[in-house]
């Protein structure tokens, strides 16, 4: 070799001597374990050519111009070396022990720490971030069932870092402990209640359950006692329960019917030219249609601003009211239905016309739900516990609605007053899904908001002259059998959904006020904060558990949130690019919230925030044995006897009064007394509930009597002293 040559080679040697000697020492450390293991596993091992083959490698490294090579692949070829060696160099039974045994100790480890989760269903976002929190899977029995029914043995001999093989075995090491953590459907029986698990699950009784559509009827029932300004309050259409059971509801209803087309027949004259709306000639319909009108919304002005518990119960109409109402609605229906014309002048109706606008915007301010309700008194028909838009209908006539609720009294069916005055964009329907996360820890309840939603829109414009479900139901589950109307606003998104931030734009497009989606969005907690207050007091409090619920708002033309229901297993599927995007940022923040918070107040909570949080600390006794305690101070009640007026009987009374003494010991009872009228007193009340004073307590009363006796029992004494004898 040359000198130049020479020189060359060491210069390139010093600049890369570092990272090959560590490569080779690290090589021989390894060769040297190899040989051990294979003497105590009594095989014969032959790493001449593992040996070769990195002398080779680094050789060529060393010889071959460097320039042109790079460390990372020395070291990537130096690591599968490595993982040769390790799989090949040790025996199958070596390998199989050593698995093994690493596996165990990751167990155990979960085990003791309180890591090992199990997650039904594909929610794969839940399952990947435990997994980077070092929390390992005991699967359930449908997942990867085919290795399940495989070998230990043999799920060891294909197990490598992060491959289902190896997900399989440790599920298997794990099948006897309990999980922490638990990703469950709602029908599904609770698992290992006695660890407390965080579990997704939060159960309350069927009539406060806001989950279903009954529950949510008996929340808005019971929401009244909770409802504050600013903090809480729910803001929902009017709905009944119709079922076989509820007679009172279903009368309750049929009145509500009446009331409502009453006002849809002054709304009509009020939204309506008077001339348009008079023919003195043809005519169908008479005056007294509107003075029976007129009169049902008094008297519910009436009701309504002098409202007692009186006015809350139902009463039966009598026979000539009946017929009082079944005349009003004939009527009625020929000018709302039909566009019959009134047999009056145009003065005469131009007044009612002014009568009709007083008496509304009477009953709206009193009523703002009112203000949703259009011209053809249509209802929508939910049943009771089912979702995804299954078997809802929309109908306008009486009959209609009682027939089709007593034909299927199985699907326990709600009525709810459909919104017929509802904020469009580009004349379409649309609802907001919006996030709500409760966590129930060992103090509290915790009701958590996202600070990101979506919009879902109709696949057709809106109208109430066609009430098919594609135009009045946004549910994403009936939205996408139907495709887009052809003559839609070029202007929707042809995925029918939106973001939050397109919202945003819209509305200051459309000229809204400033500051109406952080109006919008204190709607939607407050209605979420009245229905879970509601529901507290059929809630189980159960320590770790949570759930997560995507509930469903619509907007009224004012912008103010209207509440429609509440999912407890919304769909988190990305169907669209807008819930790919924020249902598995929306769980990756839930898990955030109910694993780190716990452990670290301050921890990032992501786009989840605190919209209220109730305090609670119920101490429960296992035998129900221990009394209660009521703690307080003592109350001196006189510190002297009132003055009495100045008469015979009066100075007789108060010598005797005078004479009375205590015993020998009263100047120890009263610095006892003294002092403990500085202490606490201590009430025990419990099962042995009041006994009669004995004789010491007797005493001890006496010692105090100058304090205690009150006008009867001073003028008994008199009366005893100054008797005849």
């Amino acid at each position: 070799m040359s000198q130049a040559s020479s020189s060359a080679f060491n210069t390139q040697r010093n600049r890369y001597y570092n990272p090959v000697s560590r490569i080779q020492s690290l090589i021989q450390n390894l060769d040297a374990e190899l040989i051990t293991l294979c003497k105590q596993c009594s095989m014969p091992k032959n790493i001449s050519n593992s040996n070769s083959q990195y002398d080779d490698i680094i050789s060529h490294q060393a010889g071959s111009p460097l320039k042109h090579t790079s460390l990372n692949n020395i070291l990537s070829q130096a690591r599968a070396n490595q993982a040769t060696n390790s799989s090949v160099g040790l025996a199958p039974d070596a390998h199989k022990r050593q698995l093994r045994n690493t596996y165990r100790t990751r167990v155990i480890d979960a085990y003791r720490n309180r890591r090992i989760f199990t997650v039904y269903g594909n929610y794969h976002t839940v399952r990947r971030a435990l997994v980077r929190r070092g929390w390992l899977e005991k699967l359930p029995a449908g997942r990867h069932a085919k290795l399940q029914n495989m070998s230990e043995d043999s799920l060891l001999e294909h197990a490598r870092r992060g491959n289902d093989y190896e997900a399989v075995v440790i599920s298997k090491m794990i099948n006897n402990f309990p999980s922490f953590f638990i990703w469950q459907s709602k029908a599904q029986r609770d698992l290992f209640p006695e660890v407390k698990p965080f579990r997704n699950r939060v159960r309350r009784s069927q009539f406060l359950d806001f989950s279903t559509k009954v529950g949510l009827v008996g929340c808005a029932e019971q929401e009244r006692w909770f409802r504050e300004d600013g903090v809480c309050g729910m803001s929902y259409p009017r709905f009944y329960r119709l079922g076989a059971n509820s007679m009172e509801e279903r009368a309750a209803f049929i009145e509500d019917y009446h009331q409502t087309q009453a006002r849809c027949l002054l709304r009509y004259i009020k939204e309506h030219r008077p001339a348009d709306m008079v023919d003195m000639e043809a005519g169908a319909v008479l005056s007294n249609t509107i003075d029976f009108a007129l009169n049902k919304v008094k008297a519910m002005i009436r009701q309504k601003e002098h409202y007692s518990l009186d006015d809350a119960r139902i009463k039966l109409p009598t026979p000539t009211e009946m017929i009082e109402n079944q005349s009003f609605m004939v009527q009625s229906s020929k000018v709302l239905h039909h566009g019959s014309k009134f047999k009056i002048n145009e003065k005469v109706m131009a007044e009612y016309s002014r009568l009709a606008a007083q008496y509304l915007d009477q009953i709206e301010s009193l009523r703002l739900d009112y203000r949703w309700d259009g011209c053809r008194n249509l209802w929508i028909l939910k049943p009771g516990y089912q979702s995804r838009g299954i078997g809802i209908v929309i109908r306008s006539s009486l009959d209609d609605i009682l027939q089709w609720t007593s034909n299927n009294q199985n699907r326990k069916y709600i009525v709810q007053k459909y919104i017929e005055r509802p904020f469009l964009i580009y004349r379409t329907k649309f609802d907001i899904r919006q996030y709500m996360l409760l966590t129930i820890s060992d103090t509290q309840v915790t009701i958590w908001t996202y600070r990101d939603c979506y919009l879902r829109f109709s696949s057709q414009e809106f109208t109430m002259d066609d009430l098919r479900e594609s135009i009045h139901l946004t549910n994403n589950s009936v939205q996408k059998r139907y495709k887009n109307k052809v003559n839609r606003d070029s202007r929707l998104p042809k995925n029918n959904m939106w973001s939050l931030d397109q919202f945003k734009c819209h509305l200051r497009h459309v000229g809204a006020p400033d500051g109406t989606w952080a109006k919008i969005y204190n709607g939607f907690k407050q209605n979420l904060v009245a229905v879970v207050l509601a529901s507290l007091d059929e809630t189980e409090l159960v320590p770790n558990a949570f759930e997560l619920y995507g509930c469903d708002f619509m907007l009224d033309e004012h912008f103010n949130p209207i509440l429609i229901e509440i999912n407890s297993t919304p769909d988190l599927s990305p169907s669209t690019e807008v819930t790919a995007r924020i249902c598995p940022l929306a769980l990756k923040d839930c898990i955030r919230v109910v694993l780190d918070v716990p452990r670290s107040p301050l921890a990032a909570t992501g786009l989840f925030e605190r919209a209220f949080q109730v305090n609670y600390n119920v101490h429960k006794e296992m035998d129900g044995t221990r009394p209660l305690e009521l703690n307080g101070t003592q109350m001196k009640l006189l510190d002297a006897l009132p003055k009495l007026r100045n008469s015979p009987r009066t100075r007789l009374l108060r010598k005797f009064l005078n004479n009375v003494r205590t015993s020998t010991s009263s100047k120890f009872v009263k610095d006892k007394n003294k002092n403990a009228s500085n202490t606490p007193a201590k009430v025990i009340v419990g099962k042995v509930g009041t006994k009669k004073l004995t004789q010491v307590g007797s005493r001890m009363l006496s010692a105090n009597a100058k304090t205690t006796l009150n006008s009867k029992a001073r003028e008994n004494l008199a009366l005893q002293y100054t008797a005849p004898k």
